[in-house]
């Protein structure tokens, strides 16, 4: 692999022995063998395998983490079994996940490196954080912090998805130089966000299970932010300064409104689309069914046509030579004229509906049309009563 993992582990259970198998770690039998280990190598995380122990020992991890040679260092902690309180603990000591035995080895490889990527990903951007923060300053050194948050309503109004909305965030967040967790949570989906635009596992997983909490949940120096379909996770809350806490509390929170605001306009879009789609839809399953109609009515009407024709003619040649009296044939006569007149008349009325097909086909395309562009739309008037002849 290339990445340098180390392994915190007195006895290596079995998943520690695949993970070191895996990654290639090295192995400290011990804390005190960390800081020469780490002298002579760069690793990019530390996995500590308390497996064994029961319950799970997180000031050890809290002490730990304490070391200057931690500094900036992710820790992964591999357990037998751990309840929310033991995620909000390990997240308040500083630890970047907590994996219990009865995780397959293969999420153990996948979430140890991933928090690998989040190490990289942090220390690139820590790289870039003191000259953008220096000029974010620079450019908003005049700006309240009341202009700051409009300005960020005005601009979420043109983000279209929630990945545009939340970076929308984290750019104007830099300003108060907090380090955040956003979860977003909408009929499109659940995003989970930090700023380098990936999401963390333990924090999406706290967030989650503490969404109903209420609109503040505080521990140490982290504060969750919750409302309605967001929550936030400040993971630097200034403890020492009780108005700037006062006033980042405040600020964050009608940030978090605004998202939550246009979660809500984006999700009124969503299903508008999908009812558009719908619609389409229909319109065009219900144009296919009256095409369908039309022919088949006009095929009837044709057929019966043709066979009143043919019987008509045939029958007025066959007159002369039955012998009938004059007023028998005056009769047959009669009533052959009677039935084209009555045939004509009944299907003048054929031809109305055939118009009315028409005209409805017409209102449904205009209807589909007007979806996309209302000048599509025009009044629909009611068919005249002109009568056509057919014979």
């Amino acid at each position: 692999m290339p990445y340098d993992v180390l392994l915190l582990s007195p006895h290596l259970s079995t998943l520690a022995q695949d993970v070191a198998g895996f990654f290639q770690a090295d192995v400290a039998r011990g804390q005190d063998e960390l800081p020469t280990l780490m002298s002579g190598k760069r690793y990019r995380i530390v996995v500590m395998d308390m497996i064994g122990d029961s319950p799970i020992d997180l000031s050890s991890c809290e002490k730990l983490l304490r070391q200057e040679f931690m500094q900036n260092m992710p820790l992964v902690v591999l357990t037998t079994d751990y309840s929310v309180k033991d995620k909000v603990k390990a997240l308040e000591v500083g630890c970047d996940d907590l994996i219990d035995s009865k995780t397959t080895p293969d999420e153990v490889f996948a979430r140890i490196t991933k928090s690998i990527f989040h190490q990289i990903a942090n220390s690139q951007l820590n790289q870039r954080l003191q000259l953008a923060t220096e000029t974010a300053r620079n450019v908003m050194v005049d700006n309240s912090d009341l202009g700051a948050n409009i300005q960020f309503l005005l601009q979420i109004q043109n983000c279209d998805n929630l990945d545009q909305l939340g970076q929308q965030f984290f750019a104007t967040i830099q300003r108060y130089g907090l380090s955040c967790s956003l979860q977003m949570r909408s009929e499109m989906g659940k995003k989970d966000m930090e700023a380098h635009g990936m999401a963390k596992h333990l924090e999406s997983q706290l967030l989650f299970q503490l969404k109903d909490s209420g609109r503040y949940v505080d521990f140490g120096p982290r504060t969750i932010v919750n409302y309605d379909r967001v929550s936030l996770l400040i993971k630097n809350m200034p403890l020492n300064d009780a108005e700037k806490y006062g006033s980042i509390k405040d600020n964050t929170f009608c940030l978090v409104q605004g998202i939550n605001a246009r979660i809500l306009a984006l999700e009124d879009r969503f299903k508008l689309l999908r009812e558009k789609e719908a619609l389409h839809k229909l319109g065009n399953d219900v144009r296919t069914v009256m095409g369908g109609l039309k022919m088949a009515y006009q095929d009837v009407m044709k057929q019966i046509v043709g066979e009143v024709e043919n019987v008509t003619e045939k029958l007025e040649h066959r007159l002369p030579h039955l012998a009938l009296t004059e007023a028998d044939e005056q009769l047959i006569y009669d009533l052959s004229a009677k039935l084209v007149v009555e045939t004509n008349r009944i299907f003048n009325e054929g031809l109305k509906v055939d118009e009315y097909f028409e005209r409805l086909e017409g209102t449904i395309k205009r209807s589909l049309a007007a979806a996309s562009d209302p000048s599509e739309v025009r009044e629909v008037k009611p068919p005249d009563s002109n009568v056509v002849e057919l014979f």
